[in-house]
């Protein structure tokens, strides 16, 4: 209601000029008129939530099968800067600095009135995040830019250490002006907080793990801002307010975050989330299941035994589905596809579309609930979405911990073995043995704590899984080059024969070829014959093996490093702005 209420508030103020986020006026009844009171600068704030979206998919990343769109484009060299779009979200930055250039324009308590600048200041951050993850280098504004100052409407593009600063800067006034909220919708200084651990974090492992990139324009050393994320995080761990939820029930205490299954205002773990109210405001859950893609295999072999050893990938060479879940971590079937999954809106066991999905799909964030709250289509959600989590910070502080080599038992205890404890999963210890596969996963890691570093790399992919987090830590721990490698999905066994209703009858027959096929199959088995023209999928060794799909067969393409850790400017802006000057081998 409030958004709708603002948008309504805006359209009045400036109907006189139908582009207002692009061009506001310098002199206008809005600036001479509007920012008085803090009800007015509160008003006008209530856009900047419009901003921050919740994420329930990992595309793309090596958690998701069946990628076919920005990231296959890349590797196969189809995009360009002649082809390419993007290039910031100025129009948004305007709106912001339109604000911030006259907040101090309101009559009222200063406390307030800082708060909302601190909101302004906290969403303009958000906004070059996310230009500085994509471009590096980009113009800094602070000010809305006048119509006649060509100097800074063409300028070229500010170094990364100045506009990374600035970031820091804003959210650090954030921190200092927010203030606790009854309500996790709003903004308070603890989302600050998490914030600034979070992009302090990314921060600091870009540049340790991208350090010799001759375009890379940094100063400040990687463990400068590990410690700011150390920080950070640390002020929302003493705070007392935020601890890992539990009910005592593992098998749905952590689904419950992301299904409904919990009321999220007071859920001690939410530090933020989006409210999505019945028949007014939804959200799209099609990345579940098997509507658009699957789970990839290593995301399901990330996922510990229940005592927290790891399962050794000789295992899950041969491993069926109907196994695959056996004695492991909780959070496993909380978030995947499982034989005898049953869909709120179904009474029956769910069968997965494998030439879909390779027959692993994903579940976390389908609302628990039956009836409004999910339809077929998945199309209207009205479950509310976690925005920002503790557990979230606790990762972010034993990473850069361990990043920095000052890991100890009591640091993985206060983190990583909380986020266990509520799922029952053993816990970590120092100096555990390394798990191969994920050791071939996560190349280059140069701390003297490896090993540590190791398993809280795979809690975070584990915890965070579907959050949206995936392809940025990728992007960041520079391990782009696992986009080059094909997916698999589900084991199949040489007779062929899959079950994934979990009822131990087999509801999939797949093989290379149809005279393989047993004889009288029951008719509700489905055949999938993988040398067929129409089907997508094949299996590794021919008529048995982990499903593979076909669109990689012919190869992906090539990760080109550094070059596509970044996008390219468009050859439209540089042809407007000569000042602008192409990045990281994109001419």
């Amino acid at each position: 209601m409030k958004n709708i209420f603002a948008i309504f508030i805006l359209a009045l103020l400036f109907a006189c000029n139908d582009d207002y986020l692009e061009k506001f006026p310098q002199t206008s009844v809005a600036e001479k008129n509007f920012f008085k009171t803090t009800t007015d600068l509160r008003t006008y704030s209530y856009q900047f939530y419009d901003y921050f979206g919740a994420s329930y998919s990992d595309r793309p990343s090596d958690n998701t099968t069946v990628e076919k769109g920005s990231i296959q484009s890349l590797l196969l060299g189809s995009v360009t800067a002649d082809n390419a779009g993007g290039w910031g979200n100025w129009s948004t930055l305007r709106a912001i600095n339109f604000f911030l250039d006259n907040y101090n324009n309101a009559n009222g308590d200063a406390v307030e009135i800082n708060k909302y600048a601190a909101m302004g200041r906290f969403a303009r951050a958000k906004i070059y995040t996310g230009m500085v993850q994509s471009y590096s280098d980009v113009p800094w504004y602070s000010h809305v830019v006048k119509d006649d100052d060509e100097e800074m409407l063409f300028k070229s593009r500010d170094i990364r250490e100045l506009v990374v600063d600035s970031i820091i800067a804003d959210l650090e006034f954030a921190t200092n002006n927010l203030t606790n909220e009854s309500s996790k919708t709003l903004l308070s200084k603890w989302v600050a907080y998490a914030e600034l651990s979070r992009f302090c974090l990314y921060e600091g492992t870009y540049r340790k793990y991208h350090s010799g990139e001759t375009d890379l324009h940094v100063v400040k050393p990687a463990d400068y801002f590990l410690n700011k994320a150390i920080g950070a995080a640390d002020e929302v761990m003493k705070s007392g307010i935020f601890q890992i939820s539990s009910k005592g029930n593992p098998f749905e205490d952590y689904g419950d975050l992301f299904n409904g299954g919990t009321e999220l205002n007071s859920n001690p773990e939410i530090i933020m989330y989006i409210d999505y109210e019945d028949d007014k405001r939804e959200h799209d859950a099609a990345n579940v299941l098997d509507f658009e893609n699957g789970i990839s295999r290593t995301m399901a072999d990330s996922y510990l035994d229940f005592n927290g050893s790891f399962v050794s990938k000789s295992v899950t060479d041969v491993t069926p589905l109907e196994g695959v879940f056996a004695n492991r971590d909780p959070r496993m079937k909380q978030s995947l596809y499982f034989p005898g999954y049953i869909l709120p809106s179904d009474v029956i066991p769910y069968k997965i579309s494998i030439n879909k999905t390779g027959g692993y799909g994903q579940i976390k964030f389908i609302p628990k609930v039956k009836g409004k709250n999910w339809e077929r289509g998945a199309s209207s959600c009205y479950t509310d979405l976690p925005l920002y989590r503790y557990a979230e910070v606790l990762l972010n502080y034993a990473e850069a911990k361990a990043e920095l080599g000052q890991l100890n038992q009591s640091d993985l205890d206060k983190t990583i073995n909380a986020l266990r404890d509520r799922v029952g999963v053993g816990h970590l210890f120092m100096n555990p043995a390394i798990d191969p596969q994920n050791e071939s996963i996560n190349k280059g890691i140069t701390s003297k704590q490896k090993a540590e570093l190791l398993e809280i790399r795979r809690e975070r992919r584990v915890e965070l899984f579907a959050e949206g987090f995936r392809y940025t830590d990728m992007m960041r721990w520079k391990l782009g080059k696992i986009f080059e490698e094909a997916q698999q999905g589900i084991y199949v066994p040489p007779t062929g024969l899959v079950d994934v209703t979990g009822d131990g009858e087999a509801d999939y027959f797949i093989s290379d070829s149809e005279s393989s096929k047993p004889a009288n199959l029951p008719i509700n088995v489905s055949v999938l014959i993988t040398t067929s023209d129409d089907s997508p999928v094949y299996l590794e060794n021919g008529n048995y093996g982990h499903i593979m799909f076909k669109f990689e067969q012919k190869g992906i393409g090539t990760f080109v490093e550094p070059k596509y850790y970044y996008r390219p400017i468009p050859t439209s802006e540089l042809l407007l702005n000569k000042k602008l000057k192409q990045i990281f081998g994109w001419n």
